[in-house]
């Protein structure tokens, strides 16, 4: 048996936002009418509003309002107290007001549990105790770095010296007084902050095994949240990078271009921990840049009070939807390469068929009875290239009836015909050689690539 092993697409570096599987969407996207380019420039909102709040475990130990002015005055210049008269005071501002929790809206229990997933049981215990609240509402003129790391240092201050726990209500998050310091403070480098430590990327799983993402939080900065869809499972991981990527230079003032376009560039990053660490993980053939347009999102459609912009990959000729994150994905942070070229070898046909006996007899059963949502399964099989020999490329199954196998190509062809990276495909058992079961903990499988590397390993 000879072969060649595509390149996989994917890349699992720097992913410093939270991946929130939020649940399965029962119906497909709407389509909808395509809305104007938006207009060429950086895409901070004139002006931007966003609260924290201090839950307070059970009581405030003191006169909280009289804290927050003494704070302001004595610590946090750049911020002023916003006043209850005609005249407007000079931005940015801060509205302190302290309440019972009941008048104060929190999520729904589901989401009050992920959000509350960063505290410690006994944490989470005070936090369903607590009976009081101090709200600091915030209104800053983005771009306004200073403002926003003041008003994160006035929340933290506020906690330790009040008692309590922090709620970001754009990012839908709790945090204990060291968790606020280590995600919202520790990361800001020259005056600005690694954006991926202040947002959330909730995945919806849909119905046809593709994923939709959407960020929240970077309302805080004034700028809008994004969300993409029709993404293949496989590379929900993935997108949630490139998510990151995005967002931070929106952070640091990548324009829309004039003909709509959005770029983006790795090496173009200003912020040099996160551009160093990005490069460090891309291969130096990637070419790091790629185009994608952003379209806006109509707030008819939006849950909450920030603006939503869609991702849009670009296309090229005979793609359909799930081919252009991949090709996107591929141009920005390039593909992992495996074994090029496989010869016959007892061995290496030994371990694959112990990996498809299990496959078929324990990890076959499982997911025709339903995989827990966050497990994902990819096997790899067999395909015909143009001179006829064989390549062997992974494919994120979405369904399994009888001896057929259906999915999304997760790797990139190197002499396959008519396919690319996320072309739907149709695969038999008979042509199956390992599998991969990725789930919450670990993965399963992959026993042939194992001792590949073993083998390059020793060789070196």
């Amino acid at each position: 048996m000879r072969g060649v092993t595509a390149r996989r697409l994917g890349f699992w570096g720097v992913v410093v936002c939270a991946l929130v599987l939020s649940g399965c969407a029962t119906r497909a996207a709407t389509p909808r009418p395509i809305p104007p380019l938006l207009p060429p420039g950086p895409l901070f909102s004139p002006r931007a509003t966003f609260r924290f709040a201090v839950i307070h475990t059970p009581k405030p130990g003191i006169p909280v309002l009289p804290k927050v002015e003494e704070l302001l005055r004595e610590r946090f210049t750049v911020l002023r107290l916003a006043g209850e008269g005609p005249e407007a005071t000079p931005l940015p501002t801060v509205r302190a007001s302290e309440r019972a929790l009941k008048d104060h809206p929190l999520p729904e229990q589901g989401m009050l549990e992920i959000a509350a997933r960063g505290l410690s049981p006994q944490e989470q215990a005070q936090l369903a105790a607590s009976e009081r609240v101090t709200v600091l509402e915030f209104t800053t003129e983005p771009p306004a770095f200073e403002a926003v790391r003041q008003a994160h240092e006035l929340a933290l201050e506020l906690a330790r010296t009040s008692g309590g726990l922090l709620w970001d209500e754009h990012a839908g998050e709790f945090f204990s007084v060291e968790g606020w310091h280590e995600r919202r403070l520790e990361d800001w480098e020259g005056g600005e902050p690694m954006l991926a430590r202040h947002f959330n990327t909730r995945v919806y799983s849909e119905w046809d095994g593709t994923a939709r993402l959407m960020t929240t939080g970077l309302g805080t900065f004034g700028l809008p949240d994004l969300g993409v869809q029709q993404v293949p499972a496989p590379l929900a991981h993935t997108v949630g990078t490139f998510m990151n990527l995005v967002a931070q230079l929106m952070l640091e003032g990548t324009a829309v271009r004039k003909d709509g376009a959005f770029p983006i560039t790795v090496d173009a990053l200003k912020l040099a921990s996160y551009r160093k660490a990005l490069l460090e993980q891309v291969p130096p053939e990637a070419p790091r840049r790629t185009l994608i347009g952003l379209l806006p999102v109509d707030p008819s459609d939006v849950e909450g009070e920030n603006r939503l912009l869609e991702i849009i990959f670009k296309a090229k000729p005979g793609d359909n939807p799930s081919e252009r994150p991949y090709a996107a994905i591929a141009e920005v942070f390039g593909t992992q390469a495996e074994i090029v070229h496989v010869e016959e070898d007892p061995e290496l046909l030994a371990a694959s068929r112990r990996a498809v006996e299990t496959l078929l007899t324990r990890v076959k059963p499982r997911f025709q009875e339903g995989l827990e949502l966050e497990s994902k399964l990819l096997v790899k099989s067999r395909f015909t290239t143009h001179d006829g020999g064989i390549e062997w490329m992974w494919v994120h199954v979405t369904r399994w009836e009888g001896n057929a196998l259906q999915g999304v190509l997760n790797s990139e062809p190197e002499a396959v015909p008519g396919l690319k990276a996320g072309s739907p495909v149709t695969v038999g058992e008979d042509s199956l050689f390992d599998y991969i079961l990725e789930r919450e903990g670990g993965t399963e499988g992959n026993e042939t690539q194992r001792l590949l590397l073993e083998r390059a390993g020793k060789a070196h």
